[in-house]
């Protein structure tokens, strides 16, 4: 994926037993030195193995960056190992920054990541720049910034996170979902003592609706700069009432006359479905003539219950505590709200296929005593959809039947599986049992509980014991490579 701002994830050039996932940025800057630029990288900790040592709970990574000019000299260059407890890193993931001086031209910058501890987990990257000067006044590029502080007296001024007085942590993604609350970023100014003029520049910073010149709401900020060589512009924007969509972050200098000096654009999206899921804010959703009139009364409740799924954490509190508490004119405004929150141009063809997704899940995953949305392999089929391929071992000698499920992309990650197992083996139910997909259930213990049939208890001295040495044991080398 390449936004305006070059992001992207790696999963384009690794090997093909490669399962790191990184997002990767760089940003060009200049000091009243030289040019230089920073780069920076995420690295998702669930990707990365664990140290088999059982004395070392550890993850972590090598990492090598360099950049060729065009006559394909090396010009710079970073080798280090970054390294964590297991823990810290499987919730917090990685994020390095790097500055390297350049002078302009043309360039290449490399990237090699390897796991510590796993020789084969290995991704590469490479991507072209260029630098240049100019006289006239321009921008920057726009750094997204995940959090900032002020430096304090007697603190190392060399750091690579701190500019302009301030240290910041980037943004490596243009994804504003739910969590976000504000929107921080900055960039600088440079040549503006170039301009003749007397008077300060008009600095403007508005977010602008894709695709229209229409500024969305009150998101719009317009003060004078002084002229100066190099004017840094810190600013944060809140969000909290930015509604789901698609925007432009604008940056714009004017000179006195109100004429464009320079600009920087970049896209960004936002989902919010806080404001819309309100129930003190559901009277005000128009439902007649609509498709939620025409459902029946002893529908609605069910209905509701099937979109948990695909539910963001705000919607599943209103359905799983106050569904059965709400009238049924404000079930119907929550179910259209919710519909028109994803699919604004038809909502009800939203959930008509919505529902016919949950009549394929009760087909293949219900119960004696659950519906197949309410089952585990039924929510995964509704909120990633029908799996690439499936491996169903439900006879594999000392392990409890269980299915792996391999989708070659589920929205911006590649190459994620489900491994599911049935430990109850009256009950036709299989239930998640280990995921390597951000956000879902990760059990690093997943190989000794699979086959916990034979092996009852797990070794206090190997808590990720394979179990490679039961006869007939496939469930490593299927999950690896399903």
């Amino acid at each position: 994926m390449k936004t305006v701002f070059a992001i992207f994830i790696l999963f384009l050039v690794s090997p093909i037993h490669s399962q790191i996932e990184a997002l990767f940025d760089l940003k060009k800057f200049h000091s009243s030195e030289s040019n230089y630029i920073e780069t920076y990288l995420f690295i998702y900790g669930n990707t990365l193995f664990e140290n088999k040592d059982s004395n070392f709970k550890d993850k972590g990574v090598e990492v090598l960056q360099y950049i060729e000019n065009d006559k394909k000299h090396i010009v710079a260059h970073e080798k280090y190992i970054i390294k964590e407890q297991s823990d810290y890193v499987e919730k917090e993931g990685i994020m390095d920054l790097q500055r390297f001086p350049v002078s302009n031209g043309e360039f290449t910058i490399f990237l090699e990541i390897n796991d510590i501890n796993d020789s084969n987990n290995i991704e590469k990257y490479q991507e072209e720049f260029s630098i240049s000067d100019s006289e006239e006044p321009y921008f920057s590029d726009l750094e997204l910034l995940d959090s900032y502080w002020k430096e304090q007296d007697g603190e190392n001024k060399e750091s690579e996170l701190t500019k302009s007085g301030y240290h910041m942590v980037p943004l490596v993604t243009n994804y504003f979902g739910d969590e976000f609350e504000k929107l921080a970023y900055y960039l600088e100014v440079y040549n503006m003592n170039n301009v003749d003029s007397s008077e300060s520049l008009l600095l403007k910073q508005f977010i602008r609706i894709k695709g229209t010149n229409k500024i969305a709401g009150q998101f719009n900020k317009i003060k004078k700069v002084p002229t100066k060589a190099i004017y840094p512009v810190l600013n944060i924007f809140d969000i909290n009432n930015l509604p789901t969509g698609n925007y432009e972050l604008c940056i714009q200098l004017n000179d006195r006359k109100n004429r464009l000096l320079c600009e920087r654009i970049i896209d960004f999206q936002r989902t919010n479905l806080k404001n819309s899921m309100r129930l003190d804010r559901l009277n005000a959703v128009q439902i007649n003539n609509t498709f939620v009139s025409k459902i029946p009364v002893d529908s609605l409740t069910e209905s509701i219950n099937s979109l948990s799924p695909i539910a963001t954490r705000l919607e599943l509190n209103i359905i799983d505590k106050k569904n059965k508490d709400i009238n049924d004119t404000l079930k119907r405004q929550f179910l259209y709200s919710f519909w028109l929150n994803r699919q604004p141009e038809n909502p009800e063809l939203g959930w008509m296929n919505y529902k016919a997704e949950v009549s394929k899940s009760d087909q293949l995953f219900s119960t004696k005593v659950r519906r197949g949305y309410e089952t585990d392999m039924g929510r995964t089929f509704l909120k990633y959809g029908p799996p690439n391929t499936i491996t169903d071992r439900p006879n594999e000698p000392s392990a409890y039947p269980y299915q792996i499920w391999h989708y070659y992309k589920i929205g911006k990650f590649n190459n994620k599986r489900f491994i599911f197992y049935m430990p109850d083996l009256g009950s036709n139910e299989y239930t998640t049992l280990h995921s390597t997909l951000q956000g879902e259930y990760f059990n690093r213990n997943w190989k000794t509980d699979l086959h916990r049939r034979n092996t009852p208890g797990r070794s206090v001295d190997n808590m990720q014991n394979p179990n490679d040495s039961q006869w007939g044991s496939n469930s490593n080398t299927f999950f690896a490579n399903p």
